[in-house]
Parts: C-alpha cells; structure tokens; sequence
C-alpha cells in the first residue's frame, strides 16, 4: 500500500493533492471512499499516513465511525468544513491532525510530506 492514503468525494480535492503529492515524490494511493481504499490494497500493509477530507461528507459521524479502526492503527488526518457543528463532531476522534478549510494545498502538500519523511 502506498505512504499515504488519500480519501475523499471531492474528486476534484481528490485529484489535486494526489498530483502535487506525487510531484513532490510522496507516494500516494487516492479513493473516493476508505471502503473502496481497503477493496483495492493489493498489499496487506498498512499506509504510513491516512488523510481523509470530509469536506463533502454526507454524514461526518458515520465517516469518522468507519475511521475508528484505522485511526488506532494509522496516523490520521482530518480535512473537514469549519463549523461549530462539525467541529464538535470531530472531538474525541484521536486523529493526530484536522484541518479546517481554507486549507493552502501548497502547505499541506508540504506538511504531508515532511511527516512522511519523518516516518
């Protein structure tokens, strides 16, 4: 499985950040759901980093629910919309970063990089 997972419904999102991720030399699998992740891993291993962006999320508690148990097992970070609403639903969630959008994809991009790296 690749260093970083990338999981979203935003396929635009989507698409970008797996560009500028494999421009930067980070490899990097993306899917539209984390079911369709665990459906497509040719490879039993676990990724070095899972990035999830709920942005366009229909129902953020089930999707952090289906998170639970990668968030024990791999570093997890949220992107998410900004509100008091979501916000409250992401407490707890034991994910090592969440972003609010506006994200800068350039930073983030950057930031994904250098945790991998750090691994």
């Amino acid at each position: 499985m690749a260093g970083v997972v990338l999981v979203g419904k935003d396929w635009k999102t989507r698409a970008l950040l797996r560009a500028q991720l494999l421009e930067e030399g980070v490899e990097v699998e993306a899917y539209e759901t984390l079911q369709d992740a665990v459906l497509q891993a040719v490879v039993p291993a676990l990724p070095t980093l899972l990035v999830a962006d709920l942005t366009a999320s229909d129902d953020i508690g089930a999707d952090i629910h289906s998170f639970a148990d990668w968030v024990a097992r791999v570093p997890t970070w949220i992107l998410a919309s900004h509100s008091l609403q979501i916000a409250r639903q992401l407490e707890g969630c034991n994910c090592e970063r969440i972003f609010f959008r506006p994200v800068d994809v350039g930073e983030l991009v950057s930031l994904i990089r250098q945790r991998v790296l750090a691994h």
